[in-house]
This record gives C-alpha cells, structure tokens and sequence, in this order.
C-alpha cells in the first residue's frame, strides 16, 4: 500500500452510521402543523420504499414515525440537530464518552483516552443517573448527551451508578475540546500489524493510510483491523479504507435507491498484498459492515469474531425550515457480490466468542498467511542489481572492499522496509524494523545488532552515505545470503 493514493468512483454521499447525506430545506419560520406537512412531503417523495396511506395520514411527528416502522429514520429538534451535527465530526466540547440508551438510563460503552471522563475514573457500563442534580431515567439519548455538552473550561455534576458498587459516584468534570483519535496502531509479534478504528470520521480514511505506512515501516507483512464495538461512521471514509483491499475496478459498494436505481462504486487503485484478518462483533455496524464486506467479498481476507449488526440502509439528513433535521432512509447498499445484509449481519469465517481468542486466532491465521507470502530478493551481480527479478538502480552504487561486499544501508533500507537515522549525540547511524535494531559506530569500528557487537575489518563510509557488510546486513534482519561462485553473484533473500 506504500505511496498509493487510493480513488474510488462515487457519488457525492456525506455519511455517518452509514450514509447521511445532508440536504438543506428553505429557512423560514414554521408551526407544528407546517412542519408535519413538510416532514410527510419528504418521507412522500424521499423514503426508500413504499409508504403506506395511513403514515401520510398521521396527526402528528410522533405518530407519522411510528406508523412508519422504521428505527433509523426520526425527526430531530433543533437543538438535537446541532448536537448530531457536533458529535459526527467527533470534535466537540464534553468530556470524553460514548453513550448508548439503555432501558431506563443512558449508559456509558466507551471513555475515551486522555480525556476529562477518563481522569475522574469513569468506566463502560456505568449509568448517567442524574446531571447537575436532575433525574435522568427516561430521558433520551440525544437529551442526556446535550446536557454533558458545554462550553470548554465549564464544569458538569454527573452522578453515575455502577453494577457491584452499592454507592452512586458523583462527580464533578470539567469539560475540554476533544479531538477524538479514531485510529490506533501498533506492531504485534512476527510482523503483524494492528489497527483498532473506532468510528469512521471523515479524517479516519488518511489517519488509517498513515497508521499503514508506519507499519510498513517497521516490516508489517500482515494487518488486523479492529473493527468491534465500531458502529459506523462516514461512507466516503469506509470507501477509502475499503478501496485498500479491492484490485482496479473492483466493486466496493453498490447503493440501491427509489425504484431500484442502483449506483456502485469501484476501486481505481491495486490491492494490498498482504493478508488481512478483520475483527467483528455484533457491534460492527454499516461502515463497519461496508469495510468487512469488502474485505470478505474480494477475497483480501477473513473475518473473526461474532456475527455483525446487520445494518445496510442509507439515511439521507434533510435540513428543516425550522432548523431541526429529518433522518430518513432513503436507500440500502449491497455488498460487492451483491449479498443484502440488513437484518442479517455478516457471519465471520471463524466465529469466536470470547475476545481475547478472537485476537489470538487472527494472529494464529496470519502467522500461517505470513509463511506463504514470497520472500523478497535482492541480488548484486558486478554492476546489475536485480530486485525481485528486476533490474533498478541502487545509488549509491554497492562496492567491495577486503573482500567483503558493501551495499548502502540507507537505500537497502528503503527496499526492505527498515528505517536508518543518524544519532549525533552517539556519533552512530540507527536501523530498526520492529524489534529489530543495529548500531552501526563509523568512528569505532564496530556494529551493534540486536546487543550483539560486530567488528569491522574496513571503512563503511563512503562519499558521506553509510555503507554495511552484507553479511552483517543478513545477521541483522535474519535473513539469507548466498555467494555463487560461478556467476559472482550474491543472492539476498528476506
């Protein structure tokens, strides 16, 4: 994926949960009754499927959305508006959690990190029972989150009750400027990488590109996408993470609308060569769905976990003339096969339970992937230098000297995914690929790999570039190197 910049063919869709595309209404004053009769022209001329008589029939908001049936589609006030609009660009000024509605209170299931929730001790799972004194037992979502919500440097009295603890806590946070960080990355054993993602904001497509290059970077050579507890987020950010694992014109989503108009959308770029295991739940929703769906449909990997939500509907957000917003539905996607998954969900390739063994067969299946990927090679024949079979250019050119051949650290570096800095504090030049590290001591002739200390018999600076032994180059990645005494040529394979 190094230095490709992904393109999908699309139509212009600004999403969250899915799909929102906001479309604005004329601004004017409206009553209740101007406002209903705008609401049932939408749903009218706007919803995905055929609506029934007696919804357009309705004498009120509340009544036209119950008769319509539909859980992802709602009348938002103004104020709730505002807040849906803040809470989907994931910058806001609160204190740091993800809710959800429980049966009689709204219920914490995420604190984020370095956050003001985090610092006063908050955990998953604990109840919003009262804020600034007032009972909050069936209040909605969107009121509760509203109230948590204020102006950065002012405080909130939240009283929380957790299971186990007889006593409710109470406590006092004072609210900050959260930029929620969506994507966390690290490098696991062997060359497996890791990517937890937690919603799709629109910035979640080039925060996952970058996460991938600082892998690559330190010798990833296979990838785990954490997507549980993901409930959805932007579709243009789902598409650009997506589009990572389909080949040139490959199907990536197809939107189905009114009268089956379908729009599809397909990648302009490679595939990733590399394995890939995507984590899922019963939480892992809509964009969640639309990543794992690729993922599972172009072949580029496998699924683990349980089976996921099974939400594959298209809500469009519709601005009302009296500022509030109207969230209907007016399409459902497909998978790139072409499976319907709403209300179905995607079922895993290994379906596991328990949690901690969804991450432990993820890394199981990608060591066996890891095996079977082919080696690069590297070899150095007078002055050809083939790269995987192919002739390039290796400047500076590599040289022997006291009969040892010397290939220049940095370049190679380049070819086999280890990074190569200069410490002027230790006078010493730095290679690391994962736990992997060399110092080489130009002045003291010697190199460090992996704590083990390495004499050098000659001068490994040249013209200002740093050059190593080759031998020495095979020791620190533990890799293979061949001399055919035939041909000359030296074979390096890793």
């Amino acid at each position: 994926m190094r230095c490709i910049r992904k393109q999908v063919v699309r139509v212009l869709l600004l999403c969250l949960f899915l799909t929102l595309v906001f479309a604005h209404g004329a601004w004017a004053g409206a009553g209740e009754d101007e406002l209903l009769q705008e609401i049932k022209s939408y749903v009218e001329r706007e919803y995905v499927g055929p609506v029934a008589p007696e919804v357009l029939e309705a004498a009120s908001v509340e009544e036209l959305f119950q008769k319509l049936g539909d859980p992802h589609s709602g009348y938002m006030t103004p104020e709730e508006f505002e807040n849906f609009k803040i809470a989907s660009a994931q910058e806001y000024a609160g204190v740091g959690m993800q809710l959800e509605q429980g049966e009689e209170y709204v219920v914490v299931v995420k604190v984020f990190p370095n956050t003001p929730a985090e610092r006063v001790g908050v955990q998953p799972g604990d109840e919003i029972r009262a804020i600034n004194g007032e009972d909050m037992k069936g209040r909605s979502l969107e009121e509760v989150a509203a109230l948590i919500r204020g102006k950065a440097g002012t405080a909130v009295l939240i009283e929380f009750a957790r299971q186990g603890v007889a006593e409710p806590m109470i406590v006092s946070v004072t609210r900050e400027n959260i930029h929620l960080e969506v994507v966390h990355a690290e490098l696991k054993e062997e060359g497996i990488g890791y990517i937890k993602l937690d919603t799709f904001t629109p910035t979640a497509g080039a925060e996952f590109d970058e996460a991938v290059a600082e892998l690559e970077n330190l010798g990833m050579r296979g990838l785990i996408i954490d997507l549980r507890q993901n409930s959805g987020g932007y579709l243009n950010a789902a598409l650009d993470i997506g589009a990572n694992f389909a080949g040139v014109g490959e199907p990536l989503l197809h939107v189905v609308g009114r009268d089956n108009k379908t729009v599809s959308y397909q990648s302009l770029t490679k595939a990733a060569e590399l394995p890939v295991v995507v984590l899922v739940d019963d939480k892992s929703a809509s964009a969640s769905e639309i990543v794992s769906g690729i993922i599972r449909d172009t072949g580029a990997g496998i699924l683990v976990g349980t089976k996921t939500y099974g939400k594959a509907s298209v809500q469009t957000v519709f601005t009302l003339s009296n500022g509030g917003g109207l969230k209907l539905t007016t399409a459902r996607y497909l998978t790139p096969k072409k499976y319907d998954i709403n209300g179905v969900g995607l079922v895993p390739d290994q379906v596991e339970e328990d949690e901690a063994k969804q991450l432990e067969k993820a890394i199981a299946y990608l060591r066996e992937q890891i095996k079977k990927l082919p080696r690069h090679e590297l070899v150095i024949k007078g002055e050809q230098v083939l790269w995987n079979g192919k002739d390039i250019d290796l400047a500076p050119a590599p040289y022997t000297a006291g009969g040892q051949l010397l290939v220049p650290l940095r370049a190679v570096g380049e070819l086999f995914g280890f990074t190569v800095t200069w410490d002027g504090t230790n006078n010493q030049v730095v290679a690391s690929i994962g736990d992997k590290e060399l110092q080489m001591r130009p002045e003291g002739g010697e190199v460090v790999i992996n704590g083990q200390v390495h004499r050098l018999t000659g001068p490994v600076m040249y013209q200002g570039n740093a050059f190593i032994p080759i031998h020495l180059l095979a020791d620190f990645l533990d890799a293979s190197c061949d001399y055919d005494g035939k041909t000359g040529a030296v074979t390096f394979r890793f």
